[in-house]
């Protein structure tokens, strides 16, 4: 249920309960690692620094947009997808990551180090010199992220990040949560939080410098915007190395139901479809299709084995997001709360760009003019304050 407004709040900021209002959700560690991909800038002192220019001048482009009077950056956790990896084993193991398994049994313990010796051994032979040069990216990503955080929290932005949980399950999780009269604006390159967008959430996806809503969401991902659980629980998501049914990708998929196109479509549709397409198939005497079979009796390649459609569910439905209650709870405390201005102000912000020799910040015009966006925030942030 969403969480109550306090009365001190209520009273200083009473658009928050009667007109409608702007929010802005940003998935930083998606948007990160794209500026930083897109700006090798070095600073004076040797250091790359483009990705935290380029991360604040995404935000400053999309506060010039809109009028938000709230905005939260997202981090993923130190073991984020620990919970997914829980349920399934293989989920993302194509990026290197590593996980906890300090919750399962002493059996699964056995069965996933057995299953990581075989990844090891057969799958995951990779060059040490292209090893080295992820860690080099890796640790360039969290220096860089660790001076964006330090410069938000000058700039009045709300930011959450916790052990085990994604930035996209805080979202999905604030979406789930949001006021009736708020209108929100989410900022990722993660096409799967397009299955949050409504008529009061739309999805801004960087690399498409495009805005995602419910009216052109099909014209601009090919199907109905209700549907992208059920793709990926069919057809899985290899970013992400999650397994779908053998034989079924996207493009089968879409051929053999253009319903997706238009409608929301559930999984026992597709089910139903899929024996009619094979019973249709034995009555003019042809081989039944072997991917109708796979869905029909839950056939993949994956570790989900015949609980494939529940498992991938569970980790792709970001309506029912995978969070801890610690992560719940930081979230609930920050929703629409004022801060606390203390020790938070600009000469701040201009000296932790002159630490980190941010050049192209340093000179004071620049650094006014680059901000001013982000200073409407702050104002906005200070009349939120109790009395």
């Amino acid at each position: 249920m969403p969480q109550p407004i306090p009365k001190r709040i209520q009273q200083n900021n009473p658009d928050v309960c009667n007109k409608s209002f702007n929010t802005l959700l940003i998935d930083g560690s998606n948007i990160l690692e794209l500026s930083s991909l897109g700006d090798n800038t070095i600073s004076s002192s040797g250091k790359k620094i483009g990705g935290v220019f380029q991360f604040f001048l995404q935000m400053k482009l999309l506060l010039k947009k809109g009028n938000f009077r709230y905005v939260y950056v997202f981090w993923d956790g130190q073991r984020s997808g620990n919970l997914r990896y829980n349920l399934l084993k293989d989920y993302k193991q194509n990026r290197d990551k590593e996980f906890n398994d300090d919750n399962l049994s002493d059996y699964m313990k056995e069965v996933n180090r057995k299953v990581d010796y075989m990844y090891q051994r057969f799958v995951k032979k990779q060059d040490p010199v292209k090893l080295q040069e992820k860690q080099k990216q890796k640790e360039i990503f969290y220096w860089q992220r660790d001076i964006v955080m330090e410069m938000l929290e000058e700039l009045f932005v709300r930011q959450c990040v916790c052990d085990e949980t994604e930035a996209d399950d805080f979202i999905g999780y604030y979406v789930s949560h949001k006021k009736p009269n708020e209108k929100i604006v989410i900022v990722s390159n993660d096409r799967d939080l397009t299955q949050l967008i409504s008529d009061d959430v739309i999805v801004y996806v960087q690399s498409l410098k495009k805005f995602v809503n419910v009216k052109n969401h099909t014209d601009i991902m090919g199907y109905n915007y209700q549907n992208v659980v059920l793709k990926k629980m069919l057809c899985g998501d290899s970013s992400d190395n999650i397994k779908g049914i053998k034989g079924f990708g996207e493009k089968t998929f879409f051929n053999n139901f253009e319903e997706v196109k238009k409608r929301k479509v559930t999984l026992d549709e597709v089910i139903e479809k899929a024996k009619q397409i094979n019973e249709t198939r034995l009555k003019d005497k042809k081989k039944p299709l072997k991917w109708a079979e796979n869905i029909i009796n839950r056939i993949t390649d994956g570790c989900q084995g015949e609980k494939i459609y529940e498992i991938n569910e569970k980790i792709i439905d970001l309506k029912n997001p995978l969070m801890s209650e610690e992560a719940k709870e930081l979230l609930d405390s920050i929703m629409y709360a004022p801060i606390d201005p203390t020790d938070r102000n600009m000469e701040n912000l201009y000296n932790i760009i002159v630490k980190y020799d941010i050049d192209s910040l340093k000179d004071p015009t620049t650094f006014g003019n680059f901000f001013s966006e982000f200073m409407y925030l702050i104002d906005k942030e200070k009349k939120n304050l109790p009395v």
